[in-house]
């Protein structure tokens, strides 16, 4: 059961007996009351867009350096690229390493985050 106005042996309380807690409890669940039919609705438009169910997050403390990897720079001198060649994806302008020919199939249904 909830109990909005409890005993307030120990509390001072001014006017009617209240006490600043109590109107402070009645304020918010009145602030919650009003706001709630918005965010059932943001919840709603929300569910009805998207239809992604995960997120990989490929964290490799240690492991290979992201140049290898999924941001190569071949035009960039030897000293700054790495060993390995950029081979295309099938998504035009991003390329993966030629380590990778089956990713590099799947660009399309792939985000590569570059920053943090």
């Amino acid at each position: 059961m909830l109990e909005l106005f409890g005993k307030n042996d120990h509390k001072p309380s001014h006017c009617d007996g209240y006490s600043r807690r109590d109107f402070l409890k009645v304020g918010g669940m009145a602030a919650g009351g009003l706001s709630l039919s918005q965010l059932l609705g943001m919840e709603a438009k929300a569910r009805t867009g998207s239809s992604h169910k995960a997120v990989i997050n490929i964290y490799l403390p240690g492991g290979p350096s992201h140049l290898d990897m999924f941001d190569l720079k071949p035009d960039a001198p030897s000293e700054i690229r790495g060993d390995f060649q950029p081979i295309s994806t099938n998504v035009p302008g991003i390329q993966v390493c030629e380590l990778f020919p089956k990713l590099a199939k799947m660009a399309d249904k792939y985000a590569i985050i570059r920053s943090l």
